[in-house]
Protein backbone atom coordinates (compact mmCIF):
# COMPACT_ATOMS: atom_id res chain seq x y z
CA UNK A 1 0.00 0.00 0.00
CA UNK A 2 1.26 3.65 -0.40
CA UNK A 3 2.43 4.67 2.65
CA UNK A 4 0.69 8.28 3.63
CA UNK A 5 2.69 11.53 2.71
CA UNK A 6 3.29 12.46 6.66
CA UNK A 7 5.11 8.96 6.82
CA UNK A 8 7.33 9.34 3.91
CA UNK A 9 8.31 12.74 5.97
CA UNK A 10 9.64 10.61 8.80
CA UNK A 11 11.20 8.11 6.90
CA UNK A 12 13.80 10.83 5.58
CA UNK A 13 14.24 12.22 9.32
CA UNK A 14 14.30 8.63 10.78
CA UNK A 15 17.88 7.64 11.79
CA UNK A 16 19.14 4.68 9.81
CA UNK A 17 19.36 1.08 11.34
CA UNK A 18 22.25 0.41 13.59
CA UNK A 19 22.98 4.16 14.21
CA UNK A 20 23.74 5.91 17.77
CA UNK A 21 21.10 6.19 20.08
CA UNK A 22 20.19 9.94 19.65
CA UNK A 23 21.02 12.34 22.81
CA UNK A 24 17.22 13.44 22.95
CA UNK A 25 15.99 10.19 23.88
CA UNK A 26 17.42 10.67 27.47
CA UNK A 27 17.44 14.90 27.40
CA UNK A 28 15.25 17.22 25.38
CA UNK A 29 17.34 20.13 23.55
CA UNK A 30 16.56 23.21 24.81
CA UNK A 31 16.65 26.56 22.02
CA UNK A 32 15.44 29.87 22.59
CA UNK A 33 12.09 30.15 21.19
CA UNK A 34 11.42 26.71 20.50
CA UNK A 35 9.07 24.01 22.96
CA UNK A 36 10.17 20.33 22.91
CA UNK A 37 8.74 17.60 23.83
CA UNK A 38 9.10 13.86 22.92
CA UNK A 39 6.52 10.49 22.39
CA UNK A 40 6.92 7.16 21.99
CA UNK A 41 5.16 4.03 20.38
CA UNK A 42 5.46 0.38 20.43
CA UNK A 43 7.19 -1.13 17.51
CA UNK A 44 4.90 -3.24 16.11
CA UNK A 45 4.65 -5.50 12.42
CA UNK A 46 4.08 -1.91 10.60
CA UNK A 47 7.19 0.31 11.62
CA UNK A 48 5.60 2.98 9.63
CA UNK A 49 2.70 3.03 11.57
CA UNK A 50 4.63 3.21 14.70
CA UNK A 51 6.66 5.56 13.93
CA UNK A 52 3.30 7.95 13.07
CA UNK A 53 1.57 6.95 16.43
CA UNK A 54 5.04 8.03 17.95
CA UNK A 55 5.23 11.36 15.75
CA UNK A 56 0.89 12.09 16.79
CA UNK A 57 2.12 11.71 20.51
CA UNK A 58 5.25 13.69 20.54
CA UNK A 59 2.82 16.36 18.86
CA UNK A 60 0.58 15.94 21.72
CA UNK A 61 2.87 16.39 24.53
CA UNK A 62 3.78 19.64 23.10
CA UNK A 63 0.19 20.52 22.53
CA UNK A 64 -0.46 19.34 26.93
CA UNK A 65 2.42 21.82 27.47
CA UNK A 66 0.00 24.81 26.49
CA UNK A 67 -2.66 23.54 29.03
CA UNK A 68 -4.88 22.92 25.78
CA UNK A 69 -7.71 19.71 25.52
CA UNK A 70 -6.84 16.65 23.72
CA UNK A 71 -8.52 13.96 22.57
CA UNK A 72 -7.74 10.78 24.41
CA UNK A 73 -4.79 9.58 25.55
CA UNK A 74 -1.23 7.17 25.34
CA UNK A 75 0.50 4.79 27.56
CA UNK A 76 3.58 6.66 27.57
CA UNK A 77 6.04 8.34 29.92
CA UNK A 78 7.07 11.78 28.25
CA UNK A 79 9.19 14.56 29.39
CA UNK A 80 9.53 18.08 28.67
CA UNK A 81 11.42 21.16 28.42
CA UNK A 82 12.01 24.33 29.40
CA UNK A 83 12.48 27.13 26.67
CA UNK A 84 12.07 31.17 26.37
CA UNK A 85 12.54 33.95 23.54
CA UNK A 86 15.31 35.66 23.51
CA UNK A 87 15.25 38.30 26.68
CA UNK A 88 12.17 36.86 28.55
CA UNK A 89 11.95 34.76 31.23
CA UNK A 90 11.26 30.76 30.73
CA UNK A 91 7.89 29.22 30.83
CA UNK A 92 6.97 25.69 31.78
CA UNK A 93 8.64 22.95 33.29
CA UNK A 94 9.48 19.10 32.75
CA UNK A 95 6.32 17.23 33.47
CA UNK A 96 5.65 12.99 33.90
CA UNK A 97 2.24 11.91 31.86
CA UNK A 98 0.88 8.82 31.46
CA UNK A 99 -1.44 8.46 28.67
CA UNK A 100 -3.77 5.85 26.72
CA UNK A 101 -5.98 5.56 23.24
CA UNK A 102 -4.33 8.62 21.99
CA UNK A 103 -5.69 10.46 18.98
CA UNK A 104 -4.18 13.92 18.18
CA UNK A 105 -7.00 16.63 17.78
CA UNK A 106 -7.34 19.10 15.25
CA UNK A 107 -5.66 21.45 18.01
CA UNK A 108 -2.83 19.47 17.68
CA UNK A 109 -2.50 19.11 13.89
CA UNK A 110 -3.61 22.59 13.11
CA UNK A 111 -1.41 24.76 15.16
CA UNK A 112 1.62 26.77 13.29
CA UNK A 113 4.91 26.09 13.70
CA UNK A 114 4.59 22.51 15.60
CA UNK A 115 6.55 20.18 13.70
CA UNK A 116 8.09 16.47 14.38
CA UNK A 117 12.14 17.34 13.98
CA UNK A 118 13.45 13.54 14.21
CA UNK A 119 12.21 9.75 14.78
CA UNK A 120 14.27 6.79 16.20
CA UNK A 121 13.48 3.64 15.87
CA UNK A 122 15.47 0.66 18.42
CA UNK A 123 14.46 -2.88 17.00
CA UNK A 124 16.08 -3.62 20.54
CA UNK A 125 13.76 -1.94 22.75
CA UNK A 126 11.02 -2.73 20.30
CA UNK A 127 10.44 1.39 20.35
CA UNK A 128 9.94 4.56 18.49
CA UNK A 129 10.93 7.98 19.41
CA UNK A 130 9.97 11.21 17.90
CA UNK A 131 11.00 14.48 18.97
CA UNK A 132 8.87 17.45 18.08
CA UNK A 133 8.97 21.07 18.61
CA UNK A 134 6.87 24.63 18.64
CA UNK A 135 8.57 27.56 16.77
CA UNK A 136 7.47 30.07 18.64
CA UNK A 137 8.52 32.72 15.88
CA UNK A 138 7.35 30.54 12.81
CA UNK A 139 3.55 30.34 15.00
CA UNK A 140 3.80 34.17 15.35
CA UNK A 141 4.22 35.26 11.87
CA UNK A 142 1.71 32.41 10.64
CA UNK A 143 -0.95 33.87 13.19
CA UNK A 144 -0.63 37.37 11.96
CA UNK A 145 -0.76 35.93 8.47
CA UNK A 146 -3.67 34.42 9.16
CA UNK A 147 -5.47 37.71 10.44
CA UNK A 148 -4.53 39.64 7.26
CA UNK A 149 -6.47 36.92 5.65
CA UNK A 150 -9.11 37.12 7.69
CA UNK A 151 -8.97 41.14 6.89
CA UNK A 152 -8.22 41.00 2.83
CA UNK A 153 -11.30 38.06 3.13
CA UNK A 154 -14.07 40.70 4.97
CA UNK A 155 -12.38 43.55 2.42
CA UNK A 156 -13.30 41.55 -0.22
CA UNK A 157 -17.54 40.93 0.86
CA UNK A 158 -19.49 43.67 -1.34
CA UNK A 159 -22.26 44.82 0.68
CA UNK A 160 -24.49 46.35 -2.07
CA UNK A 161 -26.49 44.80 -3.41
CA UNK A 162 -27.30 42.34 -0.40
CA UNK A 163 -27.15 39.05 -1.52
CA UNK A 164 -27.03 35.75 0.28
CA UNK A 165 -23.51 35.01 -0.67
CA UNK A 166 -22.21 37.82 1.10
CA UNK A 167 -24.00 37.04 4.38
CA UNK A 168 -22.38 33.66 4.03
CA UNK A 169 -18.98 34.60 3.42
CA UNK A 170 -19.21 37.08 6.36
CA UNK A 171 -20.28 34.20 8.58
CA UNK A 172 -17.37 32.25 7.24
CA UNK A 173 -15.09 35.06 7.93
CA UNK A 174 -16.77 34.81 11.58
CA UNK A 175 -15.47 31.29 12.26
CA UNK A 176 -11.96 31.71 11.22
CA UNK A 177 -11.67 34.63 13.74
CA UNK A 178 -12.87 32.19 16.30
CA UNK A 179 -10.41 29.31 15.20
CA UNK A 180 -7.61 32.18 15.23
CA UNK A 181 -9.19 33.40 18.16
CA UNK A 182 -8.73 29.56 20.29
CA UNK A 183 -5.52 29.39 18.65
CA UNK A 184 -4.26 32.45 20.83
CA UNK A 185 -5.78 30.90 23.69
CA UNK A 186 -3.52 28.05 22.92
CA UNK A 187 -0.95 29.62 23.21
CA UNK A 188 -1.36 31.96 25.91
CA UNK A 189 1.00 30.41 28.27
CA UNK A 190 3.88 31.33 26.17
CA UNK A 191 2.86 35.20 26.02
CA UNK A 192 2.81 34.80 22.12
CA UNK A 193 0.99 36.81 20.32
CA UNK A 194 -0.64 38.69 22.44
CA UNK A 195 -0.44 41.72 20.57
CA UNK A 196 -2.51 40.30 18.08
CA UNK A 197 -5.70 39.93 20.37
CA UNK A 198 -6.76 43.92 20.06
CA UNK A 199 -6.34 43.84 16.31
CA UNK A 200 -8.27 40.37 16.17
CA UNK A 201 -11.21 42.10 18.31
CA UNK A 202 -11.21 45.28 16.57
CA UNK A 203 -11.75 43.00 12.80
CA UNK A 204 -14.57 41.01 14.51
CA UNK A 205 -16.45 44.43 15.32
CA UNK A 206 -16.09 45.42 11.99
CA UNK A 207 -17.10 41.94 10.50
CA UNK A 208 -20.06 42.16 13.10
CA UNK A 209 -21.22 45.75 11.83
CA UNK A 210 -21.18 44.25 8.12
CA UNK A 211 -22.87 41.01 9.62
CA UNK A 212 -25.72 43.81 11.42
CA UNK A 213 -26.14 45.65 7.76
CA UNK A 214 -27.34 42.23 5.93
CA UNK A 215 -28.93 40.39 8.46
CA UNK A 216 -32.08 42.31 8.25
CA UNK A 217 -32.22 42.61 4.93
CA UNK A 218 -35.05 40.71 2.80
CA UNK A 219 -32.52 38.39 0.29
CA UNK A 220 -33.39 37.03 -2.41
CA UNK A 221 -32.87 33.61 -3.11
CA UNK A 222 -29.79 32.24 -5.52
CA UNK A 223 -31.15 31.59 -8.66
CA UNK A 224 -29.33 27.68 -9.54
CA UNK A 225 -30.48 27.19 -12.31
CA UNK A 226 -28.07 30.52 -13.77
CA UNK A 227 -25.09 29.62 -11.86
CA UNK A 228 -22.27 28.40 -13.69
CA UNK A 229 -19.48 25.54 -12.40
CA UNK A 230 -16.21 25.17 -14.43
CA UNK A 231 -14.13 21.96 -13.40
CA UNK A 232 -10.18 21.95 -12.13
CA UNK A 233 -8.50 18.96 -11.66
CA UNK A 234 -4.34 18.15 -10.96
CA UNK A 235 -4.14 16.01 -13.25
CA UNK A 236 -4.79 15.16 -17.21
CA UNK A 237 -8.25 12.82 -16.84
CA UNK A 238 -8.45 10.40 -19.56
CA UNK A 239 -10.95 10.51 -22.43
CA UNK A 240 -14.32 11.06 -21.62
CA UNK A 241 -13.70 11.60 -17.89
CA UNK A 242 -14.06 15.26 -18.11
CA UNK A 243 -16.96 15.17 -20.68
CA UNK A 244 -19.25 12.93 -18.03
CA UNK A 245 -17.98 15.75 -15.69
CA UNK A 246 -19.58 18.47 -17.46
CA UNK A 247 -22.90 16.08 -17.75
CA UNK A 248 -22.78 15.37 -14.26
CA UNK A 249 -22.81 19.46 -13.27
CA UNK A 250 -25.80 20.14 -15.83
CA UNK A 251 -27.66 17.16 -14.87
CA UNK A 252 -27.68 18.24 -11.08
CA UNK A 253 -29.13 22.01 -12.96
CA UNK A 254 -26.18 24.52 -13.46
CA UNK A 255 -24.39 25.35 -16.48
CA UNK A 256 -20.88 23.77 -17.08
CA UNK A 257 -18.88 26.60 -17.77
CA UNK A 258 -14.81 27.45 -17.78
CA UNK A 259 -15.25 31.27 -18.19
CA UNK A 260 -15.94 33.34 -14.80
CA UNK A 261 -17.84 30.77 -12.81
CA UNK A 262 -19.95 30.53 -9.95
CA UNK A 263 -18.24 27.75 -8.54
CA UNK A 264 -15.48 25.10 -9.17
CA UNK A 265 -15.82 21.33 -9.04
CA UNK A 266 -12.43 20.88 -7.59
CA UNK A 267 -10.77 17.11 -7.65
CA UNK A 268 -7.08 16.66 -6.40
CA UNK A 269 -5.55 13.49 -7.20
CA UNK A 270 -2.36 11.97 -5.08
CA UNK A 271 0.01 9.16 -5.40
CA UNK A 272 2.00 8.11 -8.48
CA UNK A 273 5.63 7.82 -8.14
CA UNK A 274 6.68 10.96 -10.02
CA UNK A 275 3.93 12.89 -9.20
CA UNK A 276 -0.29 13.22 -9.04
CA UNK A 277 -1.59 10.74 -11.45
CA UNK A 278 -5.96 9.72 -12.31
CA UNK A 279 -4.67 6.38 -11.62
CA UNK A 280 -1.27 4.47 -10.11
CA UNK A 281 0.44 1.17 -9.62
CA UNK A 282 2.01 0.51 -6.41
CA UNK A 283 4.35 -2.75 -6.19
CA UNK A 284 4.38 -4.84 -2.99
CA UNK A 285 6.51 -7.53 -1.94
CA UNK A 286 3.85 -9.09 -0.47
CA UNK A 287 0.37 -8.71 -2.36
CA UNK A 288 2.17 -7.82 -5.39
CA UNK A 289 0.94 -5.26 -8.29
CA UNK A 290 -2.32 -3.10 -6.72
CA UNK A 291 -3.81 -0.13 -8.71
CA UNK A 292 -4.90 2.71 -7.33
CA UNK A 293 -7.58 6.15 -7.57
CA UNK A 294 -7.06 8.46 -4.49
CA UNK A 295 -8.84 11.89 -5.27
CA UNK A 296 -10.45 14.62 -3.05
CA UNK A 297 -14.25 16.09 -4.11
CA UNK A 298 -14.45 19.75 -3.12
CA UNK A 299 -17.12 22.57 -4.11
CA UNK A 300 -15.47 26.18 -4.45
CA UNK A 301 -16.50 29.49 -4.92
CA UNK A 302 -15.00 30.97 -8.41
CA UNK A 303 -12.30 32.71 -6.64
CA UNK A 304 -11.23 28.96 -4.85
CA UNK A 305 -12.59 29.24 -1.57
CA UNK A 306 -13.70 26.23 -0.02
CA UNK A 307 -17.65 26.35 0.19
CA UNK A 308 -17.81 22.35 1.32
CA UNK A 309 -16.22 19.92 3.05
CA UNK A 310 -13.88 17.42 1.04
CA UNK A 311 -15.11 13.77 -0.05
CA UNK A 312 -12.35 11.35 -0.19
CA UNK A 313 -12.46 8.99 -2.99
CA UNK A 314 -10.34 5.67 -2.65
CA UNK A 315 -10.66 3.22 -5.45
CA UNK A 316 -8.01 -0.25 -4.74
CA UNK A 317 -7.95 -3.15 -7.04
CA UNK A 318 -5.40 -5.82 -8.09
CA UNK A 319 -4.88 -7.56 -11.71
CA UNK A 320 -5.82 -4.72 -13.68
CA UNK A 321 -6.97 -1.01 -13.53
CA UNK A 322 -10.12 -2.40 -15.48
CA UNK A 323 -13.41 -0.64 -14.52
CA UNK A 324 -11.89 1.88 -12.07
CA UNK A 325 -13.04 4.53 -14.03
CA UNK A 326 -16.62 3.28 -14.19
CA UNK A 327 -16.09 3.19 -10.27
CA UNK A 328 -15.08 6.73 -10.20
CA UNK A 329 -18.05 7.56 -12.37
CA UNK A 330 -20.16 5.96 -9.50
CA UNK A 331 -18.52 7.83 -6.64
CA UNK A 332 -18.96 11.33 -8.29
CA UNK A 333 -23.00 10.10 -9.27
CA UNK A 334 -23.21 10.05 -5.55
CA UNK A 335 -21.59 12.60 -3.88
CA UNK A 336 -21.78 15.35 -6.47
CA UNK A 337 -25.51 15.78 -5.68
CA UNK A 338 -24.87 15.75 -1.79
CA UNK A 339 -22.08 18.12 -1.96
CA UNK A 340 -24.71 20.84 -3.75
CA UNK A 341 -27.57 20.30 -1.83
CA UNK A 342 -25.14 21.00 1.72
CA UNK A 343 -24.70 24.13 -0.29
CA UNK A 344 -27.73 24.89 -1.34
CA UNK A 345 -28.60 24.67 2.74
CA UNK A 346 -25.78 26.90 3.65
CA UNK A 347 -27.25 29.32 1.52
CA UNK A 348 -31.00 29.14 2.46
Amino acid sequence: MILPLLFSALLASQAPAGATRPEWIERLPEAPGRLYAMGTADLGYQEGQSIIRASDRARLEVVARLRTSVQGQSRVTTRTSETALPGEKAFGSGDRQVRDDLTVGTRAEDLPGLVVEQTFTDPSARTVYALAYLDLTQARATLASRLDGIRQARERVPLEPPSRKALWRLRKVTLDLDRLEETLGVLALTGLAGDLRPALQEERKLVDARLDHLNPADLPALDFSRMAMALHANVDLPLGVESFLKSQVTSCGLIAREMNPDLVLDLTFSGGSKGPEFIFADMDLYTGVTYHLEAKLTLKEGAGVPVTRSIPILIVQGDSPEGMVNQFRRQVERWLPRLLADYKAEMQ
